[in-house]
């Protein structure tokens, strides 16, 4: 990763113009990246052979062209930022904190080392700061209340000798902002930890110094002894992660480019996609489709598809479009104030490996029972992420998730019995949607058992509320295995039929052939879940169950033989007895239109034994994904007799 950082740094380093040679360049920040700050308030001062003197406030409006000489760099963690210009927040407060804190602490004993030569002029401007304090305050409050407030503004120094020079125009100034960033990347923690004449472990080059701080991203830390090599010595932590200078500022503007560039969101979660690439030739062809894309460029108006998220904008599917000349990863993290988590890193993805996610999903998107669902407004119920989301969500207010990557397989048994596992089940299950996601691009099998806990679990509490209903929430499910299924991707899932096929038909004097019909094409469009007898027998037991409730509903408004469906917490010997209950009421009720119904589901019974070779989370699956599809079979002919 920290490789492909790098060379996205190099790469906005050059489109940029900027070199390593004038590493200020590189530090500096727009103060206006908002696009809110329109106004410069310059605290102007004469220098003049007797020193300094305070001669007003200038008023001047802000121009992306002076950049470099507003010299503005924010450091979140000081009161002061690194340089004495501060965007306004409260003119008594910006002025006091930003400007005259910064000159106080510039020009303590313990700062002058590398700048003794220019201490005198550093203490000079101090010194006229200070004693006219009260007349700058209200000479600024004079100035900001003439402009419009919904503009904000930025402090800075303008200092006259005899001509307009901005702070960056003096190479002291720019020399502490170099030196400030530096010590970032080598004083932490109380400690300094740097050394020279070393090999830089991002460049590989013999550097005149290397730092132990450079943390680009906070999957590095060094916070805890047990981090750092040397005998627990983080004065020593160099000798972890050694980097030189130009490397952590390359870094770092990699990391800005990134977050300008590609940094996107699905269901929640905030994630960067962070090209690698393997053809240096086809650098600016990859990064010109990231810029092409966050800049709304109109030739990917509507030109691309969703995978993650059906709501939010993602790259993907146009990555997905190139040759396998580069690689993909994808961080997901999460940011709480200024910590950075990193939930998630998804390595090596090829633009291969995504098209074929987006194959899938089109060929599943394409099945009839998904393609002739139809939303309110006009669209058809298509794949993505957010059914895995259905049921693994990232529960709000619940805590952090602090994702376990290792294998889902292995937490099967602890999530089925969550008092055995470890941490709030709820919490586990936003963990097990980013794991399997990272399953799902880095092409690894999923645990079929596994996702049929989470999908009938979900399904059976929206089940309890009888005024909410499933079907949506059933073809989502449904939808997700054969996607996964699709990639080939589900393991521990196809097992065969119970037992050989047996010419039942014949002794049972024949069956309705058009109902047949219509059953068989369901089966056949989807044969790998509908490969065992005692799947189709369930299946279709659910959709006589629904013809029973809707019977009830319509004739008393109530459906009392719900009740008898347990919650779905169904099993073999349940399900079996539940057929003659079914078929009796509907005798009771005198509209048992539904014989050749009865009749597949008697024969599919006795062609799957006794002791169904399947779990009772799929039994209650099968069972409610029949309800939720009765209406495919629906006869009306059988109504009318």
């Amino acid at each position: 990763m920290i490789e492909a950082v790098k060379e996205i740094g190099d790469y906005s380093l050059e489109k940029s113009g900027r070199k390593l040679e004038d590493p200020t360049d590189i530090v500096i920040e727009d103060p206006d990246s908002n696009g809110t700050y329109k106004h410069i308030l310059g605290i102007r001062v004469n220098k003049n052979e007797k020193g300094f003197e305070y001669a007003g406030i200038e008023l001047e409006e802000y121009s992306k062209s002076k950049i470099k000489q507003y010299l503005y760099k924010q450091d979140a963690a000081r009161g002061t930022d690194f340089t004495p210009t501060g965007r306004v927040t409260e003119i008594d407060k910006t002025f006091k904190n930003k400007i005259l804190l910064w000159f106080t602490n510039i020009t303590k004993e313990n700062q002058i080392v590398f700048i003794d030569d220019k201490i005198e002029f550093l203490k000079g401007l101090n010194d006229c700061l200070k004693s006219n304090t009260d007349a700058i305050l209200s000479d600024l409050k004079i100035k900001y209340n003439t402009l419009d407030k919904k503009d904000r503004s930025i402090i800075t120094l303008l200092i006259y000798s005899p001509d307009k020079q901005y702070i960056g125009d003096f190479p002291v100034f720019r020399r502490i902002l170099l030196e400030n960033t530096s010590n970032g990347y080598y004083q932490k923690y109380g400690k300094e930890s740097k050394s020279t004449n070393k090999v830089c472990s991002v460049c590989r080059k013999k550097s005149e110094e290397v730092f132990g701080f450079v943390g680009t991203y906070e999957f590095y830390t060094v916070d805890k002894p047990g981090f750092v090599s040397g005998g627990f010595n983080q004065s020593l932590a160099w000798k972890n992660y050694p980097v030189c200078l130009n490397c952590a500022l390359t870094l770092e503007e990699g990391k800005k480019y990134i977050l300008e560039n590609s940094k996107f969101r699905f269901y929640g979660f905030d994630y960067y996609v962070i090209p690698k690439l393997l053809n240096q030739n086809k650098r600016d062809d990859i990064f010109r489709i990231l810029e092409d894309f966050k800049e709304k460029d109109p030739k990917f108006e509507k030109k691309y598809i969703r995978l993650l998220d059906a709501n939010e904008e993602e790259i993907l599917s146009k990555l997905a479009e190139q040759e396998n000349f580069f690689n993909n990863n994808i961080l997901i993290y999460q940011k709480d104030n200024s910590a950075f988590r990193i939930l998630l890193y998804i390595e090596d993805i090829l633009p291969s490996r995504l098209r074929r996610l987006f194959q899938a999903k089109e060929k599943v998107d394409k099945k009839s029972i998904f393609s002739e669902y139809i939303f309110k407004d006009g669209k058809s119920m298509e794949f993505n992420f957010g059914n895995i989301f259905s049921f693994f969500p990232n529960p709000k207010g619940k805590g952090k998730i602090e994702p376990d990557l290792s294998s889902i397989d292995n937490t099967v048994q602890a999530a089925k019995y969550p008092s055995k596992g470890k941490g709030n089940i709820e919490q586990d299950l936003g963990t097990y949607f980013l794991e399997i996601t990272n399953k799902i691009f880095t092409n690894k099998k999923i645990d079929y058992s596994f996702l049929m806990w989470g999908i009938i679990k979900k399904i059976r509490r929206e089940f309890q509320d009888e005024t909410k209903p499933t079907k949506y929430l059933i073809l989502k499910s449904f939808q997700l295995l054969i996607y996964l299924n699709e990639l080939e991707l589900l393991d521990n899932f196809n097992g065969g039929k119970n037992m050989n096929e047996k010419n039942i038909t014949n002794l049972l004097q024949g069956t309705n052939l058009q109902l047949e019909e219509k059953v068989n094409t369901l089966f056949k469009e989807f044969p790998d879940f509908f490969n065992k007898d005692s799947k189709k027998a369930i299946f279709l037991e659910g959709v006589l169950t629904q013809y029973l409730l809707n019977i009830q509903y319509n004739d008393r408004k109530v459906t009392p033989f719900r009740v008898k469906l347990q919650g779905l917490k169904l099993d073999e010997k349940h399900v079996k007895k539940l057929l003659p209950e079914i078929q009796n009421k509907l005798e009771e009720y005198g509209k048992n239109y539904y014989k050749g119904l009865e009749f597949l589901i008697g024969k599919y019974m006795v062609q799957s034994g006794d002791g169904w070779k399947i779990s009772n989370d799929e039994i209650s699956f099968y069972f409610v994904l029949g309800m939720n599809l009765s209406n495919l079979f629906k006869s009306t002919t059988e109504e009318t007799t």
